[in-house]
């Protein structure tokens, strides 16, 4: 049978009721598809579900390992038993093509427009709810970062490198950071390595009530490298002024200056890295270069 691609406007194009098909047929759960999810761009853009006992879902489509989604699970549950405004994850299944199904519990609330400084406020205090949340989970893998294979940066030498005189230059740039070391980045925080505004929602009275799309996996590490990001949104756009800027510079303070500069350089090079790899749009990925470039200034 064949499906509409619901998702057209999303860098990860993609039709959940095919999806929910298949986890219906696989796993008997008896879904059904209520609505999509209204945010334009992205990787991962939820579609809403409704179990047959009432309860209401998200179902995102990512493309990460199966031993790390359920490693997630286990980490975000345990943060939701502490109160944290996390999704329970309750169905995690294997897909064809290297992507999972993920159905999760759907949190309240709503995404921002635009980031002011009391928003910006909300997330750097949120992030700090993450401290010390991995200490019993020392097997949860840092940042996805540079890899350690080959010279250089590996991979990044045929994506960044590779991409044009542009990417080549800032390729240097980011070496002389690190000297290609592989990210470094020691504690036991729990890190949402795309912490921006499409993925943190609000309710009525402006507090912070979830914090979602933990697609790309739980890490571990310094809860502060999640955000370097955040003047960064998911769709490829800066999201905030100089004024909230501050805001999260306070909160990065704490690091010593070589620290963060390592922190942003292997940020930069991964978001762009990450880009190239997705096939995202020309444009999208010129975009990231513009603001890795902003950042190794």
């Amino acid at each position: 049978m064949s499906h509409p691609i619901e998702f057209r406007l999303s860098e990860n194009p993609w039709a959940p009721t095919a999806v929910v098909e298949e986890i219906n047929a696989r796993t008997g759960s008896g879904l059904v598809i209520t609505g999509l999810a209204d945010q334009i761009g992205g990787v991962s853009s939820a579609a809403f579900v409704a179990w047959p006992d009432g309860r209401q879902s998200a179902l995102t489509r990512p493309r990460t390992p199966l031993a790390l989604m359920r490693l997630t699970a286990t980490v975000l549950g345990e943060a939701r038993a502490q109160g944290l405004p996390v999704p329970t994850y309750q169905l995690v299944l294997q897909l064809d093509h290297g992507y999972l199904a993920v159905v999760q519990e759907r949190l309240p609330g709503r995404h921002v427009e635009t980031l002011d400084r009391t928003t910006v406020a909300a997330f750097v205090a949120m992030n700090e709810r993450f401290a010390g949340l991995l200490r019993r989970h020392p097997e949860v893998p840092p940042p996805p970062a540079f890899p350690a294979d080959g010279p250089g940066y590996g991979a990044f030498e045929d994506t960044i490198g590779g991409h044009s005189r542009r990417g080549r230059r800032l390729l240097t740039r980011l070496l002389a950071v690190d000297g290609g070391r592989p990210l470094r980045l020691a504690g036991d925080d729990l890190v949402h390595v795309d912490y921006s505004p499409g993925n943190v929602l609000f309710d009525e009275s402006g507090r912070v009530s979830g914090v979602v799309d933990w697609n790309f996996g739980a890490a571990r590490g310094d809860r502060r490298y999640a955000l370097i990001g955040l003047a960064w949104g998911s769709v490829g756009r800066r999201t905030i002024k100089a004024g909230e800027q501050a805001c999260i510079d306070a909160a990065l303070a704490e690091l010593q200056p070589a620290t963060r500069r390592s922190y942003e350089a292997h940020w930069a090079a991964y978001n762009v890295h990450r880009s190239i790899v997705e096939g995202f749009s020309a444009d999208r990925i010129l975009s990231d270069l513009a603001f890795a470039e902003a950042l190794m200034s």
